[in-house]
């Protein structure tokens, strides 16, 4: 999914443990370039897809990760947040969750963008990180492995996982389809649009783990997203 220009970084807000987390609206600043890589190794890193006992699993390649430049922005004007969402992401994958998807109830909510900073926020902290999208997901869960191997090892996989609450009433069934493949999710949704505190307890009911919300387009962005 491709993004317009988007004039403010995305508002988080976590809930995290019980405590709920004021959404911060950080300033608008001019973009930057990316941090250089490291060859620091995160001191509890989990070994690279290429290693031997490892199985491959192949996800979306880092060309198809979104505008580069864009990520770069919204790294850097929201930086508190980033730093929040990936501390969550990594201390739900020590707690055991595989799969993260992320999800929401519409079109153009800036999944696909959320996704791509959270993958170089991570990575840029020594993580192995694969993206998948929701038919890759959904065939590692089913058996068919993308690549040659289930999620059963430590790297932190994320799901582009696209709409899982349509408009109107909220169908097991459909849920549990759409959401196959993860245990755990970070919910999206535009912040003009009434919550649904309904989404977290339907999941809950499929056991699927709900990490917190992010709230986007909190300014008045430039465009749309595609």
């Amino acid at each position: 999914m491709t993004l317009d220009a988007i004039d403010r970084a995305f508002v988080a807000r976590w809930q995290a443990r019980g405590h709920a987390r004021p959404p911060i609206r950080p300033p608008v600043v001019e973009p930057a370039a990316p941090p250089p890589p490291t060859t620091d190794q995160h001191p509890d890193r989990e070994p690279d897809p290429g290693e031997p006992g490892l199985p491959r699993l192949h996800g979306v390649a880092e060309a198809e990760l979104g505008d580069p430049d864009l990520v770069s922005r919204l790294l850097v004007a929201g930086g508190r947040q980033w730093t929040a969402l990936a501390d969550e992401v990594e201390a739900a994958r020590l707690a055991g969750h595989r799969a993260i998807g992320i999800a929401g109830g519409a079109r153009s909510e800036g999944r696909s963008t959320l996704v791509a900073c959270l993958t170089r926020m991570l990575r840029g902290r020594g993580r192995d990180v694969v993206v998948l999208t929701a038919g890759m997901a959904a065939a590692e869960a089913r058996g068919a492995p993308t690549g040659g191997g289930r999620l059963h090892d430590k790297r932190i996989v994320l799901v582009d996982a696209g709409i899982w609450f349509p408009p109107g009433p909220i169908r097991r069934q459909r849920l549990v389809m759409a959401s196959l493949g993860c245990d755990a999710a970070i919910l999206v949704r535009r912040a003009a649009d009434e919550p649904a505190p309904a989404w977290a307890a339907a999941l809950a009911a499929v056991g699927v783990t709900v990490l917190g919300e992010v709230l986007t387009f909190a300014g008045t962005p430039t465009g749309d997203a595609a």
